[in-house]
């Protein structure tokens, strides 16, 4: 058996039991599942289910509290802090958004940093979040670190994501969501795995030299996306989720698959902005459209058949998933599978066809 696609309640659902059974608060359970299946069903799966042995591995240690005693530290009007206490990152990120969105309501903007985190998946999610509630939203972390900064060869900076989110009329928000590094680390892992090379010019060897193995730049370092710019774009990242949140910085930061002596202790940031604060919502869903409108009409270059916006291919991959099931990968299954066996509960896609 080779891939797999089950049906994502059903997913979400046996996701939600292991967690619980391992010791998670229910309620946790379930926004952490929900994160979790929501980045598997538009295929970012390095920060979906790929991540709960490991996330259950560091809550058994002691490094993830659920349930969280986050607290939230009025700082103005526009402006809160969220203590996190090393709570679940789903839980704690789904906390702040919804914080930001509701102070966007009462005063047009709202702005939450978060402390002391942890992993939270997929930027995007937050941003959906935001575009769900008719607002446009900027979402940010910072992580261990394994980018140089331009010009150097030691890691500095996490792979350090951006994500901006902007509402659609047809509810298939755009979607900004890329690491500011040339490659990501979930794609390493994944190229180790899969014993290929990494494509030239992304990452250095432990020596400072070029390599496409991808063993050899897990020693190393990756470089920044863009050279200079994508250097420039972990920074402001690194500072919005860590300098001003009060989180830990760069060294600060432990591996999340290696480190077990210490907590995570990451930083995020969300800010929401209230569209009808500013115009008209149907002001605004007309002249999205106009814009759309001109990018998709642009003259395109030979062999292109589309002009794609950002988050369509994942809106894609969402729609195939509730209509055909979740694709999980053997390596996901297996892993998924492993947990269910561990904690005695039925395994959903055993005796079924792939």
């Amino acid at each position: 058996m080779n891939d797999i696609k089950i049906d994502f309640r059903i997913l979400e659902k046996f996701v939600i039991d292991i967690l619980c059974s391992a010791g998670i608060d229910r309620k946790e359970a379930q926004i952490i599942a929900k994160v979790m299946v929501w980045t598997e069903m538009i295929g970012r799966s390095g920060h979906g289910l790929k991540r709960l042995s490991i996330f259950i591995k560091r809550f058994k240690r002691g490094l993830i509290n659920s349930p969280s005693s986050a607290e939230f530290k009025n700082k103005s009007d526009a402006v809160y802090l969220l203590e996190g206490n090393d709570g679940p990152g789903q839980v704690l990120g789904h906390l702040a958004m919804s914080k930001a969105i509701e102070i966007a309501d009462k005063v047009g903007v709202g702005l939450v940093g978060v402390q002391n985190s942890n992993h939270f998946g997929a930027n995007s999610y937050y941003n959906q979040l935001a575009a769900e509630a008719n607002k446009i939203s900027i979402v940010t972390t910072n992580s261990f670190p394994i980018v140089a900064p331009h010009g150097g060869m030691s890691p500095v900076f996490g792979t350090n994501p951006f994500a901006f989110g902007a509402p659609v009329r047809n509810g298939q928000s755009i979607l900004v969501d890329f690491s500011t590094s040339g490659i990501s680390g979930a794609m390493i892992r994944k190229a180790i795995a899969d014993k290929r090379t990494i494509p030239i010019g992304v990452a250095l060897d432990e020596n400072g030299n070029d390599t496409v193995d991808p063993e050899r730049a897990s020693k190393g370092s990756i470089l920044p996306m863009a050279g200079a710019k994508g250097y420039c774009l972990g920074l402001m990242v690194e500072i919005l989720s860590g300098v001003i949140t009060g989180s830990a910085i760069s060294n600060e930061i432990g591996s999340v698959w290696k480190n077990f002596n210490k907590s995570n202790r990451v930083g995020h940031f969300f800010l929401a902005i209230d569209i009808p604060s500013i115009m008209p919502l149907e002001m605004y869903y007309d002249r999205i459209e106009d814009l759309i409108t001109y990018i998709k009409e642009a003259k395109k270059r030979e062999g292109v058949d589309e002009i794609l916006l950002p988050g369509e291919t994942r809106w894609h991959n969402y729609q195939q998933s509730i209509e055909n099931g979740v694709r999980m990968s053997k390596n996901t299954k297996d892993e998924l599978q492993s947990l269910g066996e561990e904690y005695k509960i039925k395994i959903p896609w055993k005796n079924k066809k792939s």
